[in-house]
């Protein structure tokens, strides 16, 4: 909860309502000298428009005999290149009512090594300039796309035959090393990342970047007892950045040598997703590579796998269970065994002393259930001790939808969310009451205290049609800046909550999610939630008139049962927001002040002459 500080030691004879309104004042005088920081409001990553290669993000491969160990067909074949559609146009229809297109107009320079007879096929795309270059054994060639905003745009598909990897292979025998960089990228360039999705990233001064996404953690686990080990881990060299499971075995997203690349240019705190089937030598090298590449003031959230809640869910669920039945344990015991199992192993490759500094534990809760996280922790603290001593911060997620889904004003449908995300805030009696989190976090002493892994609007989702194109206009209205910034800053920041994720920095707006903050990863201001996220980190805790220490008059704030003050004083006063005095005491340093009788409320709290606002909850 944002608190100010105000010195009333000049000020004779002043009453309580008169500094109230004072209090008030302040806060509305944006010209007044503070000292503010920023809330941490992080991004989940998406590869929309992330490589300048864009062969790294496409794994649509066919006509092959097979692949050798990098990926790269041994025989002619056919590739999906790209297809830029809004989703369903492929079946005929948009679900978008706009009908918004990305642009994916112009020359692609692009090359590989071998020959081949290459014909591309699409919507309005060609190969021009084809070339080979025997000195080097490489094809050059260009591959132009144009046609926007016609129906189909961004579309290819490549075609391979008569392909020789070298001049003494065989033919039909090949290529390996396509590459095809986005326009304005000669293919020279040794550029992985394109400005514009560097440019995209740094739209909003995000507090951390979330890497969950393009890891593929969600189904990339293999079949138990299988294990991840290092020296199958995805590479640079690798034919794509996505998962290849069916081509090479490898079903990683992108390889730690990009993830790394991506995070020193952003020099921001990252938060990665590690696999289950991960084992110990291959944390034991990430940890060392992380420790090695990465700036050294980049901090790392780590977290086990990616919302481990059903047995049933498509790779993870099972891995886990089978785990959880090999150790004789229950399925979400196991996930907090594997949670303290990557907290042992980080703090052996930084050491003790980065643990809950640098290094950042993530013990990641059901946001509907917080029950869960009963069980993990009680869980921990039997077998291992003090959670606190391997766990940084739990985490829930943020989302909400909408009680007037089915209204045909988009502007009713963010009324809606409104109402959801006011819910999730005061009513306790709800599964997704939100300070159910928090308070379990500031319970067991949790150094990061809760943060939110992902949030944002979940409607539409799932596939559903239902009022569909209502339902993706409401994410573009102007009011739904408001609603972002309700769920971030009244709806987390302002009631205790740590560290937040918006999911996710861009994507299509269709009947599977609006999840992106923009739909056009050329565009970050295409919307309105980038407005919203930029006002969220913008706003501040702010002291007026004091100093670090100062803050610290009051812990914790807020302040669930008990209050404890950092400073000597004799007496303590407390006063509800109508000015009216609900609690006083005569204190000494240290003491336990007891507040059970306190409704949850804004409070404001006089002691020697100062006064601050404090949050009951």
């Amino acid at each position: 909860m944002p608190f100010i500080l105000v010195s009333f030691s000049l000020i004779p004879n002043y009453d309580m309502k008169k500094i109230i309104l004072l209090l008030l004042n302040i806060c509305l005088l944006s010209s007044f000298s503070y000292s503010a920081g920023k809330f941490a409001l992080g991004v989940n990553l998406d590869e929309n428009g992330a490589f300048v290669n864009i062969v790294n993000q496409t794994n649509r491969y066919s006509g092959a005999v097979g692949f050798d160990s990098l990926g790269w067909a041994v025989s002619d074949f056919d590739l999906v290149l790209l297809d830029g559609r809004p989703a369903t146009e492929w079946n005929g229809t948009i679900d978008d009512p706009e009908q918004y297109r990305i642009d994916y107009s112009g020359r692609y320079k692009s090359s590989f090594k071998g020959t081949a007879q290459l014909r591309a096929t699409g919507t309005s795309v060609a190969v021009e300039n084809q070339i080979w270059d025997p000195v080097s054994n490489t094809t050059f060639f260009d591959i132009v796309i144009s046609g926007y905003p016609e129906s189909n745009h961004g579309l290819v598909f490549l075609k391979f035959t008569n392909t020789r990897r070298t001049a003494n292979d065989t033919l039909k025998s090949g290529i390996t090393e396509l590459k095809v960089n986005r326009p304005g990228y000669p293919v020279s360039t040794n550029k992985i990342f394109t400005d514009e999705y560097i440019n995209l990233c740094k739209s909003a001064d995000f507090a951390c970047y979330r890497f969950y996404n393009v890891q593929n953690i969600w189904d990339g686990e293999p079949t138990y007892p299988a294990k991840k080990t290092w020296n199958s881990r995805k590479t640079p060299y690798d034919a794509c950045q996505h998962s290849m499971s069916n081509i090479n075995g490898k079903s990683d997203g992108w390889c730690w040598e990009y993830v790394t690349e991506l995070a020193n240019l952003l020099n921001k705190d990252i938060w990665l997703n590690v696999y289950m089937s991960a084992d110990s030598d291959y944390v034991a090298n990430l940890a060392k590579f992380l420790k090695f590449r990465l700036n050294p003031e980049i901090n790392i959230y780590i977290e086990n796998s990616n919302e481990v809640w059903s047995p049933t869910q498509a790779t993870h669920g099972p891995y886990n269970k089978a785990e959880a039945d090999y150790y004789k344990i229950s399925f979400d015991q196991n996930y907090a065994r594997r949670t303290v199992e990557l907290s042992k192993w980080f703090a052996k490759a930084f050491g003790a002393d980065e643990m809950n500094k640098r290094i950042r534990i993530i013990l990641a809760g059901q946001h509907a259930y917080n029950g869960r996280s009963d069980t993990h922790l009680n869980y921990i603290k039997s077998a291992f001790g003090e959670p606190r001593d391997f766990i940084y911060a739990t985490s829930s997620a943020l989302y909400f939808g909408s009680s007037k889904a089915s209204a045909t004003d988009p502007k009713v449908i963010n009324d809606g969310m409104t109402e959801d995300i006011n819910s999730q805030i005061t009513d306790s009696q709800v599964g997704t009451y939100r300070l159910n989190h928090i308070n379990k976090a500031n319970q067991w002493g949790f150094a990061g205290g809760c943060t939110s892994y992902e949030g944002g609007p979940s409607i539409p989702e799932g596939g559903a049609t239902a009022n569909l194109g209502n339902q993706i206009l409401a994410n573009r209205t102007e009011k739904m800046k408001d609603v972002v910034k309700l769920n971030y800053l009244e709806g987390w920041k302002n009631i205790g909550g740590g560290l937040a994720m918006y999911f996710t920095l861009t994507s299509g707006y269709n009947r599977y999610g609006c999840w992106g903050i923009t739909d056009d990863y050329t565009k970050p201001d295409r919307n309105y939630k980038m407005q919203a996220v930029r006002n969220i980190i913008a706003e501040s805790t702010s002291s007026v008139d004091g100093s670090d220490e100062d803050n610290l008059l009051i812990y914790p704030n807020p302040v669930q049962d008990e209050l404890t003050l950092t400073e000597d004083a004799s007496e303590i006063a407390i006063y509800d927001v109508l000015g009216r005095e609900v609690f006083s005491k005569t204190i000494t340093l240290g003491e336990k002040i007891k507040l059970f009788s306190l409704q949850s409320g804004t409070y404001f709290v006089k002691i020697n002459n100062k006064i601050r606002i404090m949050t009951k909850i």
